[in-house]
Order: C-alpha cells, then sequence, then structure tokens
C-alpha cells in the first residue's frame, strides 16, 4: 500500500495520577488536567500539538473511568466526544495500548499509531510535526515500532535511556534500552551517544500485535479476546479485572528486536517533576519562576525558586536557593528543586497513613 494512503492516528494516554507534582497533583485532579506552564491544561496543549500533526478525527484520547468527566468536557472543546477511549480500571500502558489497538483495528486495521503520553510539553509544534511524520514514515516501511530520542541535557535517572546500533538514513536502530540508572551509569549513557527514551511510540497495528505474540503472549490471547467482545462492556471489564499490568516499555520495547529510533528535533520537558517545571518555566530578573499568576510575594536574597501561592496568602522568601514552594488550601511542599523526584516517595507515605491519605486521594 502507498505510504500516502496509510492513515496516521494518535493515542493520548492519559490515565497518571502525577504524584511528583503533588501537592497541585492529586489522584482526582492529575497534572494532565492543571494549567503548567501555559493558560490550557497540559491535555489540551497535547490535543492541539496533535491537530497540527494529523487530521483531528484520528486524534484519540485514552484514559480511565474516574477522569471520564474531565476528559469529555476537554473532548467536547476540540469536537472529539466521539473519539474517548475509556479503560474500565488502570492497568498500565501494555494494556491501555492493546485495547486501543483493538478499537481501532475495526476502523482501520493498516493504521499506523503513535502514542503520546498527555503530560508533555513542547515549544516548536512544526519540528515535533516533522518528528512524528518521519517517525511514521520509518515504521511503515520497515515494519518496526519507532521510538523518539531525547538527546540528554544531564545525567538524570528519572528517565530511561536509549542505546542506539547502526545508523540507516535518518533513523537508527536500537541495541537496548536502559531503565533509570543512577547517575554515574547514566553519564557513561550519555558519554557513549544514549538518548532519553521519550515514551512516544509509533507502530503499526500489525508490527505492535506481531511483537505482543511473539513477546507477550499471555497479553496476545488478552487481545483476542477484547477484539471479540468490544461490544460488551462487561466482558471487557472482566478481562481488565484478570489482566496483568506492565508498562508497555517493560512489555515490549526492553525485548523487541524490531525497535528503531528517530532523535527529536524539537525542545521536549515531561513535566514529571517539579525541577521539569522550573527548567520550563518564564524566569524573572532574579530567577524566579511563578506557576499561579494569582501568587504574592515577597523576596530578599532569594534566587532559583519555584513558588506557586494562594490570591489571600503572602509568601515571603528570604535568603533561600534552589527550592520549590507550593502552596495550597490544604498542604504545602518545600522541597529541594534536585530532590523533586522524590515527592512521589513523600506521597508513598501520605497513602499509606489514614490521617494523610486523604491529602493525595481526595
Amino acid at each position: 500500500m502507498a505510504e500516502s494512503s496509510i492513515k496516521h492516528y494518535i493515542f493520548i494516554l492519559c490515565g497518571g495520577t502525577g504524584p511528583r507534582l503533588w501537592p497541585l497533583s492529586r489522584k482526582n485532579n492529575p497534572k494532565q488536567f492543571l494549567p503548567l506552564l501555559d493558560k490550557k491544561s497540559i491535555l489540551e496543549q497535547t490535543i492541539k500539538r496533535s491537530q497540527r500533526t494529523v487530521d483531528t478525527q484520528n486524534i484519540y484520547i485514552v484514559s480511565g473511568q474516574n477522569y471520564f468527566d474531565k476528559i469529555i468536557k476537554i473532548a467536547k472543546d476540540f469536537n472529539l466526544t466521539k473519539n474517548v477511549i475509556i479503560e474500565p480500571e488502570k492497568k498500565n500502558t501494555a494494556m491501555a495500548i492493546l485495547y486501543s489497538v483493538a478499537r481501532i483495528k475495526q476502523i482501520d486495521p493498516n493504521a499506523i499509531i503513535s502514542t503520546l503520553p498527555s503530560d508533555h510539553y513542547i515549544k516548536n509544534i512544526a519540528r515535533f510535526k516533522q518528528t512524528l511524520t518521519k517517525a511514521k514514515r520509518v515504521a511503515q516501511l520497515t515494519d518496526t515500532i519507532v521510538t523518539i530520542g531525547i538527546k540528554p541535557t544531564k545525567p538524570d535517572s528519572s528517565y530511561g535511556y536509549i542505546c542506539p546500533d547502526k545508523k540507516i538514513d535518518d533513523y537508527y536502530h536500537v541495541a537496548k534500552f536502559i531503565e533509570k540508572p543512577d547517575p554515574v551509569k547514566a553519564q557513561k549513557l550519555i558519554d557513549k551517544n544514549s538518548y532519553w527514551n521519550s515514551g512516544i511510540y509509533t507502530f503499526s497495528v500489525s508490527t505492535i500485535l506481531s511483537e505482543f505474540e511473539k513477546l507477550q503472549p499471555e497479553y496476545f490471547a488478552i487481545f483476542k479476546d477484547l477484539e471479540k467482545n468490544l461490544n460488551y462492556p462487561k466482558k471487557i471489564e472482566q478481562i481488565y479485572k484478570q489482566s496483568p499490568e506492565l508498562s508497555i516499555d517493560r512489555a515490549i520495547s526492553e525485548k523487541s528486536s524490531k525497535m528503531t529510533m528517530v532523535p527529536a528535533t524539537f525542545d521536549w520537558s515531561d513535566i514529571g517533576e517539579w525541577e521539569t517545571i522550573f527548567a520550563s518555566s518564564i524566569k524573572r530578573k532574579d530567577d524566579l519562576a511563578i506557576i499561579n499568576p494569582d501568587t504574592q510575594f515577597l523576596n530578599i536574597n532569594s534566587q532559583k525558586c519555584l513558588i506557586s501561592g494562594q490570591r489571600k496568602k503572602l509568601i515571603g522568601l528570604v535568603g533561600v536557593n534552589n527550592l520549590a514552594i507550593i502552596d495550597t488550601s490544604d498542604a504545602l511542599l518545600v522541597c529541594n528543586l534536585d530532590s523533586s523526584f522524590s515527592v512521589r516517595d513523600l506521597v508513598s507515605l501520605m497513602v499509606k497513613n489514614k490521617k494523610y491519605k486523604t491529602y493525595f486521594l481526595g
């Protein structure tokens, strides 16, 4: 089939809870629904970016039942209410992708699909479109699963790393993936021209299913069951309850010999923790960044801080540096920016404590 006749679809995966961005991000209102770094929510920014790359009718939002009302409200603004895929429960990205592929296969079995996390911040949309269109072309011509690699700016242990093999034209074969190495190993990987894994994957329906059949036969059996029961919601719920829980990275990309990589040509942030929010924010002259425009504060000799406050509360800064200070009506976070990845651990402690768990779970 000619390259131009193959349709390109985008699945926006929107099921995360964003614990590292507590206390703004909560289970019932996670980061993808928040207006961080823009007046629009991160999900809305992702949809707008996708519209510049594929036809609006080819964009699907994949999420869980808990966020149905929020998703539908946003989908209405983009005329996408018929393109919302709701999972009966959260079972990580392997199941989200399998279920979505089963749905799209009914419509277009020759589809090329790109899966986008809903929580990325990308400035240069034209370059994003160029890179994702290239990934679509490579996926179609090579029958591989294409990931987009991000050139690292530092040895960050919060990302997975892609070790590229030989370069062919404008893409690489992938030698292996290494998930979240320690800083020393991360630096060695960077020295060997490794990339961060963006988590953006592009593949044909036939390629992703053949890899599931080969590498995860249990999941492939689940897919066949899903495919037979798409019109029976209760049966889909039963299938989900019995299914395992794996990320697409663990299930497929770390095991597959059919992985290729296209280097990104756009600026990228995964908005994973407060440090990345600060790095992507517009800074004042004193190197402070403000999230909520209603924030009121006074500063004496403080630098490199990220602040979010409330309209009727004044924040005073005196001689502090490198902090995230995030104040809400019921919680306050004061965190060293370099340690902001560990906010997830704080939330883990929170949800295990009967007294404090509602501060995240709501």
